[in-house]
């Protein structure tokens, strides 16, 4: 086919009138339009090849099958006169897709077949076209129901007439109102005789008011009840009225008498059913208002009342922009003024920020003016965000996670010269100054790595049992001195706090962020207050907020006088890089690091502020129910810094595993280098070892811990620490270290490899 050539299946298949192809043989369905298959809630494949009944086959439910049987007779007829066939409106049930709900649906269709003939004139195929006419058929219906209720209606009302005459004194019925007491036509009844057709309660007022209008003119519209003389009991209306002659005299009393009874009933029906109604609007889970068109509340169910934080009381004959201002130039009111204007029903979700939660709307506009349902959808989009921020942090992990390891290698490096550099120049020196600067910027890089494998919950951690007051009370000197002498520090402990197994300097380094966070907020001067508690979190907290199981927790609450947050802000705290200080003034890091080392210790951290009062931060942590006698409080200890003891370093970056080798010899340790796990096992065949010191991560299938695995089994009392820029999960489960493990984190200072070197060979 050329570029101009025209695609006449692509049209016919993009056809919006519902049309058939069919084999007129075996009646298999050839093609179908775009218009029958969404006429018949069908797609292409349910269809195409087979047998016309098959893909449309009867209601078994339905004993009406005449749709069918006429199909049939006019496919017939086609192909028996090879003439088009029109049928007429055609009741077929259309089998209705599971996913809707399955079953059947009533539709009507002006049916054509028409032969379509090859170039031989022989039939090729049938044209099976439709009209759906369901709307019209409902309407005829519908149309021809209201005429008959008309004439019901009609014939039923039974509407008379009555006339009383002063002289001579008589009354007449008209032969309807006669009929209405079921008396015969022509009936003309005594004035007390016509009253004691009503009801005992109802006589005294009829004869009042017949006199009234009798001696006075006063005219009289009343509803009463009354019993015919079949015993039936009636609602009636009456209505009377003088006829006066030319000089203004009463000459007689007339009316008109209607049997109302039907009226009544469908009144007292239809009260029925509007508290029906009401009833299932108030007991609906979704929140329901209905407004006029006025904008004013005429229904306000309970579920509104909950959510709206009112009564129906308050509401009703008030305008929604006056009672919900805030509402105005907003969503709410531009979707609800669509829905009016175009009458069209509008779905929107919505943050109301006066009420604080998220809110699904869907408002339907109608004759009487905009019914709206909502519901709160907070915890949902709660979830949702949970979702995101997961799935945001296992992104950031894992790109972190492979830059970390290199980066921090080559930090190890840069940080031990730098150090052993300085050390070795006088003090006045040009490059000892250098290098203390290469000290610096080294270690704030291996900062900036630490706070992304916080935020990411990949740090690995050694919890430990900590008595947290302990801990603060050794922080606080450190607190006053780096906050300003404006800022006043209350500490208010709970002295039978709970003990928290946690990292003890990981917690140290949160609690110091969050002071320096609420030192910047109070622009030095102000009250910070910091308070320890025990808490009980139940279920119903842990379902609200989500990756917090209820249970006991050490509480840690700083609170500060500064500038507070807005809600917004709020939101995007615990973001990485997300920052309101000025450029050059914060990285934006320090909140992520604390949310990360809180959830990765299992507790859970929240922020209360407002503008302008301050804000408070909650560090929850969970309760440690250990008898261990080594409790954190402070976790400086004086160990040994060298040693003559044999060292196996297993390490596969040349630059780091010189690096150690020159550290270790300096400490006075015998070292022995290995690049990779199957040069260790060859080294370890030939000799022991006091130590094994192994990188974590290493290239091809021997890493770190299958290494240490295989090295224990030949010297099981071969003491072995781990050192890694980055773990992820080979020694590290859940956040914490595997229970016995050691683990040096590069990059680190010569002071930190000799300690912990010690420390191992020591335990």
């Amino acid at each position: 086919m050329t570029d101009s050539a025209v695609d006449f299946d692509l049209i016919f298949n993009a056809l919006g009138t519902p049309v058939m192809i069919l084999e007129p043989e075996q009646l298999t369905i050839v093609a179908a339009s775009s218009g029958y298959l969404q006429a018949t809630m069908r797609t292409a494949d349910d269809i195409i090849g087979k047998y016309l009944f098959d893909a449309f086959p009867d209601d078994p439910d339905d004993q009406d099958v005449s749709g069918t049987t006429s199909l049939k007779q006019s496919i017939e007829r086609v192909i028996a006169t090879q003439q088009p066939h029109t049928m007429g409106i055609v009741r077929y049930p259309i089998p209705r897709p599971p996913e809707q709900g399955g079953g059947f649906v009533e539709r009507f269709w002006q049916v054509t077949n028409s032969p379509i003939f090859n170039p031989k004139g022989k039939l090729q195929c049938l044209l099976h076209a439709v009209v759906d006419v369901t709307a019209q058929v409902r309407a005829e219906q519908t149309a021809e129901q209201a005429s008959t209720l008309a004439r019901l209606a009609g014939r039923f009302a039974k509407l008379g007439w009555w006339r009383y005459t002063i002289t001579p004194a008589q009354l007449f019925w008209s032969d309807e109102t006669a009929a209405i007491h079921d008396e015969e036509p022509g009936f003309a009844p005594e004035v007390a005789d016509a009253i004691s057709f009503y009801k005992p309660e109802y006589r005294t007022k009829v004869a009042e008011a017949f006199q009234r209008c009798l001696e006075h003119g006063t005219p009289f519209d009343i509803v009463t009840e009354l019993i015919t003389a079949k015993n039936r009991e009636l609602w009636v209306r009456s209505i009377g009225e003088a006829e006066r002659d030319a000089d203004g005299n009463i000459i007689s009393v007339r009316g008109a008498f209607q049997d109302i009874t039907d009226l009544v009933e469908a009144r007292t029906m239809a009260a029925e059913v509007n508290q029906q109604l009401k009833e299932t609007l108030e007991h609906i889970s979704d929140a329901f208002f209905m407004l006029d068109h006025d904008w004013r509340f005429v229904f306000v169910n309970h579920q509104a009342e909950r959510l709206l934080q009112t009564t129906e009381q308050e509401l009703l004959g008030h305008t929604i922009w006056d009672k919900f201002p805030e509402a105005v130039g907003t969503v709410f009111e531009r979707e609800y003024r669509r829905a009016v204007t175009e009458k069209e029903t509008t779905r929107f979700t919505e943050f109301y920020a006066p009420l604080d939660y998220w809110v699904e709307v869907n408002a339907y506009p109608s004759k009487d003016g905009l019914a709206v349902y909502f519901r709160d959808v907070t915890a949902q989009i709660e979830v949702d965000e949970r979702l995101r921020q997961a799935q945001k942090m296992e992104a950031v992990g894992q790109l972190t996670g492979g830059v970390a390891h290199d980066f921090n290698n080559l930090l190890t490096v840069i940080l031990g010269n730098a150090e052993l550099i300085a050390e070795q120049l006088p003090a006045d020196n040009r490059l000892h100054a250098l290098a203390e600067m290469t000290v610096n910027a080294a270690e704030r890089g291996s900062e900036l790595t630490n706070r992304l494998l916080a935020f990411a919950r990949r740090q690995p951690l050694e919890p430990k049992p900590t008595q947290v007051n302990g801990l603060l009370d050794n922080m606080l000197p450190l607190l006053k001195r780096t906050l300003s002498e404006g800022i006043k520090i209350d500490y208010l402990p709970d002295e039978n706090l709970w003990l928290t197994e946690v990292d003890t300097p990981q917690l140290e380094s949160a609690v110091l962020n969050l002071a320096i966070n609420a030192r910047d907020a109070m622009d030095g001067h102000g009250k910070l207050t910091i308070e320890t508690r025990n808490t009980q979190l139940d279920d119903s907290y842990s379902e609200l907020h989500g990756e917090i199981e209820a249970g006991d927790y050490t509480a840690i609450i700083i609170s500060d006088t500064g500038s507070g947050m807005k809600p917004e802000v709020i939101r995007q705290a615990f973001e990485p890089f997300f920052t309101t200080k000025e450029r050059g003034k914060g990285s934006g890091l320090g909140l992520s690091m604390v949310y990360g080392f809180v959830k990765q210790s299992h507790g859970h951290i929240k922020i209360y502020s407002e503008v302008s009062h301050g804000t408070t931060v909650k560090i929850y942590l969970p309760r440690c129910l250990s008898h261990s006698e080594a409790v954190a409080a402070d976790a400086s200890t004086a160990i040994q810094q060298g040693g003559n003891e044999r060292i196996l370093v297993v390490e596969d970056d040349d630059l780091v595993r010189q690096h150690v080798i020159s550290q270790l010899e300096e400490l006075g340790y015998q070292v022995q280098p290995a690049q990779s796990g199957d040069e260790a096992l060859q080294l370890l065949d030939k000799s022991s070892f006091d130590l094994l010191f192994s990188d974590v991560v290493m290239p091809g299938e021997l890493n770190g811990p299958k290494l240490v695995a295989l090295a224990q089994q030949r010297y099981p009392d071969m003491k072995v620490l781990f050192t890694s820029g980055y773990t992820e999960n080979a020694i590290v489960h859940h956040g914490r270290l595997d229970p016995g493990v050691k683990l040096l984190s590069k990059p680190y200072r010569r002071q930190e490899l000799a300690d912990k070197i010690r420390e191992a060979l020591d335990s």
